[in-house]
């Protein structure tokens, strides 16, 4: 397992940019107008897919320590969202609207918190044996 460590950074932004061009292709070419949750999703991916790129290619490891609030944030949200589809008594039509896309048996919110739960994963396991420096 040690030797995926070099490349854990990689793997996260690689789930990052999968995930943006998911949403992206959903939201603007089949037209799915995402919820105030996915979007809330989208705002924690998104500067995701550009600070673990530069954190892989530039192999700075301090770069990618800035990213994880947002992953665990996103990654609550992600999670709140399934369980409401779990639990529809957590629902809350403000956020995310019974009829809407997403609350409809839909599996983008059990993907995106498996998406945020895998990159916080990867970018913790490239901290795992040797810490950055700085």
């Amino acid at each position: 397992m040690s030797g995926l460590r070099p490349f854990a950074l990689y793997f996260a932004w690689l789930i990052s940019l999968i995930a943006l061009l998911v949403s992206l292709y959903y939201g603007e070419i089949l037209d799915v107008e995402p919820c105030r949750l996915c979007w809330y999703q989208r705002i924690a991916m998104y500067p995701l897919v550009l600070f673990l790129g530069i954190a892989a290619f530039k192999n700075d490891r301090r770069i990618a320590l800035y990213c994880l609030p947002l992953i665990f944030l996103g990654a609550l949200i992600a999670i709140y969202q399934s369980l409401t589809q779990l639990i529809p008594s957590l629902h809350i039509s403000a956020l995310c609207g019974q009829s809407s896309y997403c609350m409809v048996a839909s599996p983008f919110p059990f993907l995106s918190a498996l998406a945020f739960v895998l990159i916080a994963f990867f970018t913790l396991f490239s901290f795992s044996e040797n810490p950055p420096k700085g």
